[in-house]
């Protein structure tokens, strides 16, 4: 009866230990249609580049060398970048937002559930997600790297920009889901934030300084330039501008970057719910 009554209240321990809404979340994710419905395109699409690759070169002027394998693997991680960023926020963008339109967020705010479980049950998930997605082309960039020349180092340091990027962008999306009412409103805000991180640091240093002929430090200027993710696997992959700030490479600067925009819009979403809860 003493082993017995033990067994049960370690196991009540851990049971108590675990994140209900985590484990909702997840129940959740796994049982949608729309995971597996975007998980599916998103396989078919890479599958379909990377035959499209292989096909122009069996049937065109190009030859399976060294050059193109290189040329092959920078198409594919560019357009994993932008598929991953593109498709992770979505799942953030209304975690908050959307238990406020359905009426369920009062339900969130009496369980005895602190602001930290909210944040971990609201954007482990995604992050879950990602992981997957980037296994899932694995197979394809292993296929790729055969013919690429490539070291499995630096394939490995593009995918760590590519996850520390798509977390990012999903934690700014849970971060404007808490901080506005509508879903609308939080995809506008997030997906206008990733505009500014994709397209607004490659375009910003020519405007500012090819046309308004703005006097603005080098190295400011190199960070906007190391903060676009799409520079950091080129720069990794030898291609783009080579250069040093601040001692770091530009993909060196783009994961810490990145890494404390993370940080950032954990805070502010942490800080919301607990004023949410309050």
């Amino acid at each position: 009866m003493i082993i017995e009554h033990r067994a049960s209240s370690i196991k009540h321990r851990a049971s108590s230990m675990l994140n209900p809404l985590l484990i909702k979340e997840l129940r959740m994710q796994t049982r949608s249609r729309e995971t597996y419905a975007i998980g599916g395109i998103y396989v078919l699409a890479l599958s379909a580049l990377t035959f499209s690759l292989f096909w122009e070169a069996s049937t065109g002027d190009r030859t399976l060398d060294m050059g193109y394998g290189g040329e092959m693997f920078l198409a594919f991680i560019v357009v994993l970048m932008l598929a991953v960023c593109l498709i992770c926020p979505a799942l953030t963008v209304g975690s908050i937002s959307s238990e406020r339109e359905r009426l369920t967020f009062s339900q969130l705010r009496v369980t005895l559930l602190k602001p930290r479980q909210i944040l971990v049950g609201k954007g482990a998930p995604p992050l879950i997600y990602i992981l997957i997605l980037l296994f899932a082309s694995l197979p394809m960039a292993v296929l790729i790297l055969s013919l690429s020349g490539i070291s499995p180092i630096k394939a490995a340091s593009c995918y760590l920009v590519v996850f520390v990027t798509a977390m990012a962008f999903s934690l700014v999306g849970l971060m404007c889901s808490s901080i506005y009412k509508n879903t609308r409103a939080s995809t506008v805000m997030t997906y206008a934030i990733m505009g500014l991180f994709t397209f607004g640091t490659a375009v910003a240093p020519m405007i500012l300084v090819g046309v308004f002929r703005m006097n603005i430090n080098r190295i400011l200027l190199d960070l906007f330039t190391a903060l676009n993710p799409f520079h950091a696997v080129l720069n990794i992959l030898g291609r783009g501008r080579q250069f040093q700030t601040v001692g770091l490479s530009p993909w060196g600067i783009a994961i810490i970057g990145y890494l404390a925009v993370s940080v950032a819009a954990a805070c502010i979403a942490l800080l919301r719910f607990k004023k949410m809860r309050g």
